[in-house]
């Protein structure tokens, strides 16, 4: 049953179509992460020609994020805090309703509801 489904063609164009990829993502890794090679400055064609130089004089402004090195690992410390106390809250709750002031006439109560009495016709 498996030498119907996988037959050697197929097998061989799985294997080509994964070594192409992965030699395609080689490729980009490597041309990615290639250094860029900087022009030697006392080149021998450069020999006696003036050197222009530029200083300045403020203050190296920091990142907020130091920057990655350009090759090897980059290693991240972690140091746990204790996590903060949990706060109290205290929640007062009056049940009833509140003493009328002094002086003050109590509010009437409300109306009973009216009865209603439903009577059968007997039938």
């Amino acid at each position: 049953m498996a030498a119907r489904r996988l037959p050697l063609s197929r097998i061989a164009g799985i294997a080509a179509w994964t070594a192409a990829s992965v030699a395609w993502g080689t490729a980009v890794v490597a041309v990615a992460s290639a250094e860029p090679v900087a022009p030697d400055p006392l080149a021998s064609s450069d020999i006696g020609k003036p050197v222009a130089t530029t200083t300045t004089t403020q203050a190296p402004v920091l990142a907020p994020v130091p920057n990655l090195p350009p090759r090897g690992l980059v290693v991240v410390r972690y140091t746990p805090t204790d996590p903060p106390a949990p706060r109290v809250v205290v929640r007062q709750v009056v049940s009833g309703s509140p003493a009328p002031a002094a002086g003050a006439t109590p509010a009437p109560a409300p109306a009973p509801a009216p009865v209603v009495r439903v009577t059968s016709s007997g039938s």
